[in-house]
């Protein structure tokens, strides 16, 4: 059975020659280190004595000499002094403490490297929604068939910027002119989505189920069915655009709250990916000549004969 060292300490007691053993191998481990050190506090002589038997002699043979040194009550041991320090051969753990603190300031399961990584993700992706595309979500009917609730699809915002404005059977995303929709102000996302009918200059008016563009009826097979009200004749202004719903009697648009400014148009609507039975470009209906259905307005037909009049 181990004796029982009377190196005793202040607060803990009696120190077992076990734990002497340890601190001895311990020291002897760790001394070609920086930082060798030993939690348990010793008297000074017994402290002096582990340092030289660490540095010399096995460490189940110190524990014992140490344990003479220090045991009996006749050795040169005795009570440690309060003032007395703790066990270290360290010169600067006030570096390591300063140290190990700046260490811990970053979690240890957090990478730098995943955190670079998702920030730089982060920033690509919003600059991609920014500057080149973007997708959306269809919340209501009023562009029904040509999208359903639920549908998803991406607009791009390329063409606008660099290619040219908007045109006639486009179908745009923007945000709705002022005191029209919600109106969150600067980061607000109420967006409408619409196709333009008719641009600046332009004549539009809705009579007996037509929409009639300059004078010329137009044929639309996308709506869901013929528009059951009727809009006076009206001219598009410089800046603006004329958006209508596909389907036109359930649709919140330029017919009832009037043209739409041009820079608040988001961007261009060109591909659907959801569903994925609808997957794929939206159709294309630019060529305006295959829409126009007959010519509403009746022009004076030429005159005959060598061109001159009587006048009787």
């Amino acid at each position: 059975m181990n004796r029982v060292l009377r190196d005793h300490h202040p607060t803990r007691g009696m120190v077992g020659s076990g734990q002497v053993a340890t601190c001895v191998s311990s020291l002897k481990n760790l001394r070609p280190r920086r930082n060798a050190s030993c939690s348990l506090q010793f008297s000074p002589s017994l402290y002096s004595r582990i340092l030289v038997r660490a540095s010399a002699g096995d460490g189940s043979e110190d524990s014992k000499d140490v344990g003479n040194a220090a045991g009996g009550g006749g050795g040169q041991g005795g009570p440690i002094p309060p003032s007395a320090p703790p066990m270290s051969m360290s010169d600067d753990s006030g570096d390591n403490v300063s140290s190990s603190q700046k260490d811990s300031l970053w979690p240890d399961w957090l990478s730098k490297d995943d955190v670079q990584t998702v920030a730089i993700a982060v920033a690509l992706s919003y600059t991609i929604r920014l500057l080149i595309a973007e997708p959306r979500f269809i919340p209501s009917l009023s562009m029904y068939p040509t999208f359903d609730i639920g549908d998803r699809l991406v607009a791009e915002k390329i063409t606008y910027r660099f290619v040219r404005s908007p045109e006639t059977e486009d179908v745009v995303i923007f945000h709705p002119a002022k005191g029209v929709g919600r109106g969150g102000g600067l980061l607000d996302d109420d967006v409408f989505i619409k196709r333009i009918v008719a641009v600046q200059g332009d004549t539009v008016q809705v009579k007996n189920g037509k929409l009639i563009v300059n004078g010329v009826a137009r044929s639309e097979p996308y709506i869901n069915e013929k528009p059951k009200y009727t809009l006076a004749p009206f001219v598009v202004p410089p800046g603006h655009v004329f958006v209508m719903g596909d389907n036109r009697n359930n649709s919140y648009d330029s017919h009832i709250w009037g043209p739409l400014p041009t820079k608040n148009i988001i961007g261009r609507a060109v591909w659907k990916y959801w569903p994925l039975t609808k997957f794929g470009p939206l159709q294309d209906w630019s060529d305006l000549s295959k829409l126009e259905e007959t010519q509403l307005v009746s022009r004076a037909p030429p005159l005959k004969g060598n061109g001159t009049s009587s006048i009787g």
